[in-house]
């Protein structure tokens, strides 16, 4: 199990050579940025839905991601220009054991597979630098762009929150999925 440290520094180059990741710093956070976090569109899926976002406080969030022995924050970015994130943790390192979260914050980006490559490279890095044997994550049961997504990268349903969700008013459920590292 190795301290998640040593990747901060790193910027990742994935194959399709046009993508690339990096832990974000405060310099990352742009006014773009926290417009996505405000966009419901964007947001729709996720609990930033009950909460207005401004700089600082976005700043502040990565701040302590950076800051974090147990999250590590990674920026996307397409030809160098900032797309969407993916989120490492909390890293349980008792368990080896860590969930994901991500989003694409660049509508024009959506569905071309970007999240797919993502996913499987930091799940990837989970399993071989942090030395995890599990990564989890949760989608709110009509997100159908994040199940087929997680589903392609060999996540498995591990349960159901039956109507955990109060979604634009309706009960729904959230799904939990899992990957284990191959031995």
């Amino acid at each position: 199990m190795s301290d998640p440290s040593h990747l901060k520094n790193r910027v990742f180059l994935l194959p399709n050579k046009l993508l690339t990741l990096k832990v974000l710093t405060p310099k990352d956070v742009s006014d773009e940025y926290v417009s996505w976090l405000n966009d419901y569109e964007v947001v729709r899926y996720t609990e930033q839905t009950f909460v207005k976002h401004n700089k600082e406080g976005v700043i502040d969030f990565v701040k302590d991601k950076l800051n974090s022995n147990v999250d590590l924050l990674f920026g996307i970015f397409f030809d160098t220009r900032h797309i969407g994130n993916i989120k490492l943790g909390p890293i349980d390192f008792n368990h080896k054991v860590s969930d994901i979260s991500f989003i694409i914050g660049d509508k024009k980006m959506w569905g071309k597979g970007v999240m797919t490559q993502v996913i499987d490279f930091v799940v990837g890095l989970a399993f071989s630098e942090v030395g995890l044997d599990k990564v989890t994550a949760g989608a709110y049961a009509n997100n159908i762009g994040s199940i087929k997504t997680l589903e392609k990268n060999g996540f498995i349903v591990e349960g159901r929150r039956v109507k955990q969700i109060l979604f634009e008013g309706e009960r729904i459920d959230g799904v939990i999925f899992g990957k284990v590292a191959e031995e």
